[in-house]
């Protein structure tokens, strides 16, 4: 199988990854969070005040499905979307591409971090503490802000080596 096809592949997965856990998030999970948006998708963050109506209102069947299903999905997800944004960048011979590799690992160690104190607010419940409800939200950020870099450096890096 060429690299090619490989990196197609991947990207497939990556699809597969998502859409099954967008049908969690939308079917499951925020239906049992009164219709509130779980922490990893408030792009800007959260208050403390935000968490405490979030975890007041979650069921919890909702509180299972987050940690256990999404949380599985979510951690396959950010690994392949990971890998199929820093593939390209490796492979292409500038020594920029490479340091820009380090975009998307920032974005998975981010993610990966980030489902963990999540998963330490929704274990640790009402009241919510606010030193790890910071620390979540400020992981939030940093997850979407390397992610939105990743894409970045990658278009450019192709529309900087691409064949006219």
């Amino acid at each position: 199988m060429t690299e090619w096809r490989l990196w197609q592949a991947l990207a497939v997965l990556t699809a597969l990854l998502y859409a099954g856990l967008s049908w969690l998030w939308f079917t499951q999970l925020v239906p049992e969070a009164g219709g509130l948006t779980p922490f990893d998708g408030r792009l800007f963050g959260y208050s403390v005040d935000d968490a405490t109506t979030f975890l007041a209102v979650l069921s919890d069947r909702g509180r299972a499905i987050y940690l256990n299903d999404v949380r599985r999905l979510d951690t396959l997800f950010p690994l392949a979307l990971a890998l199929l944004l820093a593939w390209p960048l490796w492979r292409r011979p500038s020594g920029i591409s490479r340091i820009l590799v380090l975009l998307p690992m920032i974005y998975l160690c981010a993610d990966l971090t980030e489902n963990a104190a999540v998963a330490h607010l929704l274990e640790a419940g009402l009241p919510v503490v606010p030193t790890l409800t910071m620390q979540a939200s400020r992981l939030t950020q940093v997850k979407y802000a390397s992610l939105a870099l990743s894409t970045i450096a990658l278009l450019i890096v192709y529309v900087r080596t691409r064949k006219p």
